[in-house]
């Protein structure tokens, strides 16, 4: 059934939708000529869990019994310290905990890790454009939300 078709723009991670809907299109508007990476999810299974940056390219993220192997893709919402927002593979999984190679930080803090991503969007252009969703659109079955790089993207999410 179609349904009208609503949007929201942020210029940060986290919710956009809570329930059921369908992602339909983005206008993603990065702010230079640097390539960013900009995820879509599904929060359906979303886990929370903290992370651990030492001073190196490697981030431990630990959440009780997450369920992901190595090889997985995540797209990770640092909620608080200084890690960026983005998707990332998953390696060295074991029960409660994985890695993941990041920027090399002295960092730790708590994260949502979100393991259905709809869509990823790369940009190298300061250039916003446009992503439309063919068809009646990707479904979120539980709520939509956006892993944005930390103020250097903004989208507009055309959903419904």
């Amino acid at each position: 059934m179609q349904t009208d078709v609503l949007s929201y723009h942020t210029s940060s991670s986290g919710l956009i939708y809570d329930g059921r809907t369908r992602l339909k299109g983005v206008v993603l508007s990065p702010v230079a000529s640097i390539v960013y990476n900009s995820c879509f999810v599904d929060t359906a299974g979303s886990l929370a869990g903290t992370y651990d940056i030492p001073g190196t390219t490697t981030c431990t993220v630990t959440s009780a019994n997450h369920g992901l192997s190595n090889g997985s893709r995540v797209a990770i919402n640092f909620t608080s310290g200084t890690a960026q927002d983005d998707a990332y593979t998953v390696a060295n999984a074991t029960a409660n905990t994985f890695t993941i190679a990041t920027a090399s930080l002295t960092t730790d803090g708590n994260a949502t890790v979100y393991s259905n991503i709809l869509m990823e969007l790369d940009s190298s252009s300061g250039t916003a454009f446009y992503t439309l969703i063919p068809g009646e659109g990707i479904v979120a079955t539980q709520g939509l939300a956006a892993v944005l790089p930390i103020a250097n993207v903004s989208a507009t999410v055309f959903y419904g």
